[in-house]
């Protein structure tokens, strides 16, 4: 039966909202989604362009659910898992529909722990659509092809927000060089403001920020301040308001304390400290990544300019770009 009605919705290349309802009393009719089922959904998604407003809400859902909760192990996606997503969503390494990108920030945010690969394929699709300027990422949208334009930071924002659960409270390497992919492909170019803020603070979380420190885990480092307010923010302006937001927050948490509590929090900010020392490995990486397309550009200026300030010890290798943008 449940085939039937696929096949049926497939002929017709249309889902509508009875098809939905219907679908959604099949597919959960025992309380469980197969494989093939959840294929299924792919199928329906590929063939019909005209699509009711509930079929992408139940795609995300009935898929996250599949992917996230009835997938082994539950609640976690492996990395058998996200091949097998990866692969339904795009043979040729993109998406085709917004709901797909969708589906992939919304499996990001319910689960436990997915793979780094998954989170940089996700941040990929935006890179390519940034790049050539076309695709369902940007369709409706004035565009410029190889500009950062303020919706693209938003959504990157989104997908970097999106991993932060668990113990992603880094920005891992994979999503590191991706966001370095668009600024070397954007260098130069007008992109908006804020994308020299986002990829500013993101590089700078990276490589400084390694351990469980909630005051300064990714979701405080990537909020987006007042910069939509403020079109043409300066690199020193708003690292100075990133540096007092940031020293306010862990201010604030030590105002009122405890005898033990005071000594895990030393104990915890030495921790820290450590974290915070950016090594002659760190610093290797961040000069060939920067020196690959032989210019310094704003955003790699920003993130320069905050970890020159913020780090408690860096490897002499980085000085003579410090010297760069003094």
């Amino acid at each position: 039966m449940l085939e039937q009605m696929v096949q049926k919705i497939c002929r017709a290349e249309r889902v509508t909202a009875d098809d939905v309802l219907a679908m959604r009393q099949a597919y959960y009719g025992d309380g469980k989604i197969s494989e093939a089922e959840a294929a299924s959904l792919f199928e329906i998604n590929d063939v019909c362009e005209r699509q009711d407003a509930a079929w992408p809400v139940f795609f995300v859902e009935a898929l996250t659910d599949f992917t996230v909760h009835q997938m082994q192990p539950h609640g976690y996606v492996s990395e058998d898992n996200a091949r097998w997503l990866v692969k339904l969503i795009g043979a040729d390494g993109k998406v085709k529909h917004t709901s797909e990108l969708e589906l992939l920030i919304n499996v990001l945010e319910q689960a436990k722990s997915a793979p780094d690969a998954l989170a940089a394929f996700t941040l990929d699709q935006v890179k390519q659509a940034v790049m050539s300027g076309k695709g369902p990422l940007r369709s409706g949208r004035q565009l410029k092809s190889g500009v950062v334009d303020v919706a693209d930071v938003e959504l990157l924002r989104r997908i970097l927000y999106a991993y932060a659960g668990g113990d992603n409270v880094s920005i891992t390497m994979a999503e590191a060089e991706v966001l370095f992919d668009i600024n070397d492909a954007t260098s130069g170019k007008d992109n908006h403001p804020a994308w020299a803020d986002l990829f500013a603070k993101a590089i700078a979380n990276h490589l400084m920020y390694k351990t469980n420190h909630h005051s300064v885990d990714r979701a405080t480092a990537l909020r987006r301040e007042e910069w939509l307010n403020d079109n043409q923010p300066s690199v020193t302006d708003f690292v100075s308001s990133m540096v007092a937001s940031l020293r306010s927050i862990y201010a604030a948490v030590t105002l009122s304390e405890t005898t033990s509590q005071a000594a895990r929090r030393r104990a915890y900010q030495a921790t820290l400290d450590e974290s915070e020392k950016i090594t002659a490995a760190e610093c290797q990486w961040l000069i060939e990544r920067i020196n690959r397309d032989g210019e310094i550009s704003d955003a790699e200026r920003a993130a320069l300019l905050f970890v020159k300030q913020e780090a408690v010890d860096i490897a002499p290798a980085l000085q003579p770009l410090f010297d760069k943008v003094a």
